[in-house]
C-alpha cells in the first residue's frame, strides 16, 4: 500500500512539473523591442529605431550610419539659434538676399513666393521654411550666411548627449553628388535624444527654442510616416522628415522620420525610424515607418 502510495504521489509530482513547463514554454505577448524587431528583419533595407522615454530607451540595429538628409535642418535650427544668440541678436536678424542665390531646381515651396528679385527675410523666417516645408533654399540660404555645415556639427555636438552624427555637407553639395549624404549622417538614437532634449530641456534661447518646437509641430512633409499614428487630437507631435536619393542600385538611400509625442496623460516619448538602401517605393517605405509608429504609440497609450 505504501509503495503503491508512493508511485501515485511521484506521478503526481511529475503531472505537475509538466504543467509547469508547458506554463513556461507558452507563447506570452512580444515584447515592444521583439516586436520592432521584427518589423526591422523582414524589411527590405536597413531599418534602425530609436524610443526614448523618461523609463526607458530602446533602440533597434543603431551601431549603423544612417543618412539624415533633411532630418539634418532640425540640428541646422538649434546651430542657427545658437550663433546668432552668441552674437547677442535672434531670429528676427533681417539677412539680405541675392536671386542668383536662389536654385530653382531644387525641392523649394519658398520660391513661389519670392521669386526671381532681390529680398530681404528674417532668419526665423527662413528657419520657418526649413522645418516646416524642408525648403532646400532656405537651408542653403542659413549656411551661407549664418553658420556653416561644420560649425553646425561643432555647435550641437557641444550641447546633445549623443554626438554619434556628422554634418559635412549642405542640400546644394549633396544635389550635386548624391552620394555625400551618406557622409551627413546619424543614428536613430543620437537624433531621438536630441529632439526629446530640445522638448525638455534647454539648448538655446528661450526665445529661439519656442520657435523651432513650434515650427515642428506645423511640419508638412511625411504626413503618412511617424505621425499616421495618431488617435485624437490631444496629442503634442512634432517632427522632422528626410529623404533621399537613390543608389547605384535603385535602392532609396534614406527615408528617415523623427519625432516627439506627448500624450494627453503627460507621458511623453520621441520615436525616430530611420530607413537606409532600402528596396521599394517611397510609400512602401512610408508604411514600414507608420506601422512601427503604430505599435509604439499602441505600447505609451495601452490601446488594444
Amino acid at each position: 500500500m505504501t509503495k503503491r502510495l508512493s508511485s501515485l504521489t511521484f506521478l503526481a509530482m511529475l503531472f505537475i512539473v509538466a504543467l509547469a513547463c508547458n506554463r513556461h514554454l507558452a507563447p506570452s505577448e512580444p515584447s515592444l523591442r521583439e516586436e520592432l524587431y521584427n518589423i526591422a528583419d523582414h524589411t527590405p533595407g536597413m531599418v534602425g529605431i530609436a524610443v526614448v522615454s523618461s523609463d526607458d530607451t530602446i533602440t533597434v540595429n543603431n551601431g549603423v550610419h544612417y543618412p539624415m538628409m533633411s532630418v539634418f535642418k532640425l540640428h541646422q535650427a538649434l546651430a542657427t539659434a545658437d550663433e546668432l544668440s552668441r552674437r547677442h541678436t535672434g531670429l528676427d536678424t533681417i539677412l539680405s538676399i541675392r536671386a542668383a542665390e536662389m536654385d530653382h531646381s531644387t525641392w523649394s515651396p519658398m520660391l513661389k513666393e519670392w521669386g526671381d528679385s532681390d529680398f530681404t527675410i528674417t532668419a526665423g523666417r527662413l528657419v520657418d521654411y526649413a522645418l516646416i516645408s524642408s525648403d532646400n533654399n532656405a537651408s542653403n540660404l542659413l549656411f551661407s550666411h549664418i553658420v556653416d555645415p561644420l560649425q553646425t556639427d561643432a555647435l550641437v555636438r557641444a550641447v546633445t548627449p549623443d554626438t554619434t552624427f556628422a554634418i559635412r555637407y549642405s542640400e546644394a553639395e549633396m544635389k550635386n553628388d548624391p552620394y555625400l549624404s551618406y557622409l551627413n549622417y546619424s543614428t536613430p538614437l543620437s537624433v531621438a535624444l536630441l529632439i526629446r532634449q530640445l522638448f525638455t530641456a534647454t539648448i538655446t534661447d528661450s526665445i529661439s527654442q519656442e520657435a523651432i518646437k513650434a515650427a515642428l509641430t506645423e511640419v508638412t512633409t511625411g504626413q503618412n510616416r511617424l505621425g499616421s499614428a495618431i488617435a485624437g487630437e490631444d496629442v503634442v507631435f512634432a517632427h522632422k522628415t528626410g529623404s533621399g536619393y537613390r543608389n547605384s542600385s535603385g535602392e532609396l538611400m534614406a527615408f528617415n522620420d523623427v519625432a516627439y509625442f506627448r500624450l494627453p496623460d503627460g507621458h511623453d516619448y520621441s520615436l525616430a525610424v530611420m530607413i537606409r538602401d532600402f528596396h521599394g517605393s517611397e510609400d512602401e517605405a512610408a508604411e514600414v515607418m507608420a506601422e512601427i509608429s503604430g505599435i509604439v504609440y499602441k505600447y505609451f497609450t495601452g490601446i488594444q
